[in-house]
């Protein structure tokens, strides 16, 4: 970025002295600042508006575009991608003011985030049941790698319920926010982004694998949240929906 290419970019942050060494001040250039101040702004919370589509819904379009402009003018960013912008919306979210009676909308706006991530993760062969068949007793021993897209949550209220039911209309779950845990995966396999609710179990033995921690040991995870999971079935489950990277990795993804 060029010298003047820096003073511009502060200057449709409000900061204009640094621009008058490469433009005349006066009412002109004011008035064309304004305009890509403006147009920047906008194309901002017209971001946010598609990378919070979830949020959109719960509060509409009013509330939405008033707070976005809140935090596109607190937060402008520097990020090229606009499909890529507002990661810290969902913690901005929890600190507004105006959405403190609505708890859930920072849940939801990190379920919206990680559906971006998830999009925009790098492409991957899910590990399939003939690949895991083929490695026999050796599975256990080996690292369970995460696919790249995969996003994993578990919450203490009805998040995932709430979000999927705002995301996936067509999916049949309750429309309420109780204080009922619940678990959430959200992935890519191939082409389209896919989320659904997981138990207690299956989370742990997605957490384990999260944590680097080796297919055996990950069902041991399994079995401690719940006794009588039934291992094969749900090894079995989580193959079927492509959460698993074919190419085994001991390297611990964050």
């Amino acid at each position: 970025m060029t010298a003047f290419h820096a003073a511009f970019d502060a200057a449709l942050s409000g900061d204009c002295d640094a621009l008058w060494p490469h433009l005349e001040p006066g009412d002109r250039t004011l008035g064309a600042l304004a305009v890509y101040r403006n147009t920047a702004l906008k194309g901002r919370i017209d971001a946010l508006e598609a990378n919070y589509p979830t949020v959109l819904q719960m509060v509409g379009e009013e509330w939405f575009r008033a707070a976005a402009r809140d935090f596109v003018e607190q937060q402008p960013g520097d990020a090229p991608v606009m499909a890529d912008y507002g990661a810290n919306f969902p913690d901005w979210l929890a600190r507004f003011e105006p959405a403190r009676d609505m708890a859930y909308l920072a849940p939801c706006a990190r379920l919206d985030r990680a559906w971006t991530e998830a999009h925009l993760a790098e492409d991957a062969a899910p590990l399939d049941a003939r690949q895991a068949g083929a490695l026999g007793l050796g599975l256990a021993g080996m690292t369970g790698r995460l696919h790249p897209s995969v996003r994993l949550f578990w919450f203490d209220w009805t998040a995932p319920s709430l979000w999927l039911a705002h995301r996936y209309p067509q999916t049949e779950v309750p429309l309420d926010w109780r204080a009922e845990p619940e678990g959430l995966l959200v992935r890519r396999p191939g082409r389209v982004v896919e989320a659904d609710r997981v138990t207690r179990a299956e989370w742990a033995f997605l957490d384990a694998c999260r944590k680097g921690r080796p297919f055996g040991v990950a069902a041991a995870a399994a079995k401690d949240a719940r006794p009588d999971t039934d291992l094969p079935a749900l090894f079995a489950g989580l193959l079927a929906r492509g959460v698993f990277d074919s190419t085994p990795s001991t390297k611990v993804r964050p």
